[in-house]
């Protein structure tokens, strides 16, 4: 990766891999497997979108009172650890995940829940991963020590 690069280089935007995963393995589970996750997984699922949506509003107010981009294939302008980013330095990507467990035990379908680990490689070594190396160059010390003071997730 180049050291002068002004985005973090990405492999692809985080709301395509989870959404492509989560169709894809959603039709397989409807075509492939007979059996479907018990009912009660439905009133689990509120859960999950409870606290998905409570990570995002915050999440992006933090952004838009930073003045920098949400927008991965942008340049980031500040570094932002209030709000949600004093617990998680990724809420928005913990926000998809907690959404797309919530979708896969609303439909009462497995394999999407099996497939989720792979998603997490996938956001791990393919964006979050470049996206810490390329905050570091940018903010240097303070990124590292933002970095050591709070976790990836949670």
């Amino acid at each position: 990766m180049a050291k002068d690069r002004k985005t973090a280089g990405i492999v692809a935007p985080p709301p395509l891999i989870y959404g492509a995963a989560l169709i894809a393995s959603i039709v397989a589970d409807r075509r492939f497997c007979e059996r479907r996750l018990p009912p009660m997984t439905r009133a689990l699922s509120i859960g999950f979108f409870a606290a998905a949506f409570s990570l995002v509003a915050p999440a992006v107010a933090e952004f838009k009172r930073a003045g920098t981009p949400i927008d991965p294939f942008e340049e980031t302008t500040a570094l932002i650890q209030c709000g949600p980013y004093k617990y998680s330095r990724n809420p928005l990507y913990l926000a998809l995940t907690f959404a797309y467990a919530g979708v896969a035990l609303a439909m009462r379908a497995g394999l999407p829940l099996a497939v989720l680990p792979a998603v997490l490689w996938v956001m791990n070594a393919g964006v979050i991963d470049r996206e810490e190396q390329y905050l570091e160059r940018k903010f240097g010390t303070a990124y590292a020590q933002y970095r050591q003071r709070v976790p990836r997730w949670i």
